[in-house]
């Protein structure tokens, strides 16, 4: 196998492509093409063999330029690698670029989205209070609905639960 042909399959392989097609496009056997690929680290699934070169340089290229002004980064010789050139770029990113989550109030089940906070349990401070404080009251006020036959607007989420139940029947 000559120089440029292990170039060749070297960036074919890269890309993706397997070992039966790099071997038709060279003039070469299977068999030599994927001996070379294991002895040189290239072996295993060409999708998968790409996509991992993909996040390589991907992970490379993250840690030259800053995330928020595109300057380039010094990295220290030891420790975790930089992704902001100074903390005011890593300020006005974390502001900036806010993860958004859709959750379900335990009170009132109620839909509603969170900006970067994955664990909030409750919509607004109302329905916190209500859950936390109000128990008794939101019993008996449902309770005084059902038995006159009125409609329940807001069932809370504990109340249901206690209702119904988790066996069945």
């Amino acid at each position: 196998m000559t120089g440029e042909q292990k170039e060749k399959v070297k960036q074919m392989r890269q890309q993706g492509i397997g070992y039966k097609q790099i071997a038709n496009e060279i003039g070469l056997s299977r068999d030599s093409v994927r001996g070379y690929c294991r002895r040189h680290g290239l072996d295993g699934f060409g999708e998968e063999l790409a996509m991992k070169r993909k996040m390589l340089l991907q992970e490379e290229f993250l840690y030259v330029l800053c995330l928020q002004c595109g300057k380039e980064i010094k990295q220290n010789a030891t420790g975790r690698k930089r992704k902001y050139c100074c903390m005011e770029c890593k300020r006005i990113w974390d502001k900036t670029h806010h993860k958004s989550y859709n959750l379900k109030c335990s009170y009132c089940g109620k839909e509603f989205k969170s900006l970067g906070i994955k664990h909030l349990k409750y919509c607004c401070r109302d329905c916190y209070i209500k859950d936390r404080f109000w128990r008794k009251e939101d019993a008996k006020e449902i309770a005084d609905k059902i038995l006159e036959f009125k409609k329940v607007n807001k069932l809370p989420k504990w109340l249901k639960e206690l209702l119904v139940g988790d066996e069945e029947v």
